[in-house]
């Protein structure tokens, strides 16, 4: 989650991709194409522009390069298949074999928690009303499960996680 303020006001933004030049948001309601706009995050914030826009989402140009890494919550690491092929890529370093039964069954049940969790963020980030009023919690919920996520890895969770950068 992020902050997009443009033409005097502000919304809660889900930021779905990020690159060093731009990136993909989400939101019920976006500026229009060529808008300025700034996307905070915490202590960073980026100016730039709007795209394209189509379907509540919203493709933006930054006026300058950021570091993708500092926009990542708790951890700084990617999500998805990037953290899975980071988290497989680690055990073949190590040799580790599985992690034990009673540790996969609660990292099992921490995936199914975060996951519940990621649905109920999910749902009141596209009631505008919520948004508006929630914001900041909203990001605070995205971080918790980002944190859940890289929990039950650590934990040897069996299940894939569905997380994705907020990012």
């Amino acid at each position: 989650m992020a902050t997009m303020y443009a033409a005097g006001g502000s919304t809660p933004v889900r930021v779905r991709n990020m690159s060093r030049t731009g990136a993909l948001v989400e939101a019920p309601a976006l500026p229009p194409v060529g808008a300025p706009i700034r996307l905070s995050r915490g202590s960073l914030t980026v100016s730039g522009d709007v795209m394209w826009t189509s379907d509540g989402r919203a493709g933006l140009r930054f006026a300058d390069a950021v570091v993708v890494t500092d926009w990542i919550p708790l951890g700084k690491r990617g999500s998805g298949q990037q953290l899975i092929d980071e988290i497989v890529h680690r055990a073949r370093l190590s040799g580790k074999a599985e992690a034990a039964p009673a540790t996969v069954e609660i990292a099992d049940e921490m995936v199914q928690l975060l996951r519940m969790l990621e649905r109920v963020a999910e749902e009141l980030a596209f009631d505008p009303a919520v948004l508006t009023k929630h914001g900041p919690a909203l990001q605070m919920i995205d971080a918790v499960v980002q944190g859940l996520s890289r929990l039950a890895l650590n934990a040897g969770a069996s299940l894939p996680l569905s997380t994705r950068v907020s990012r």
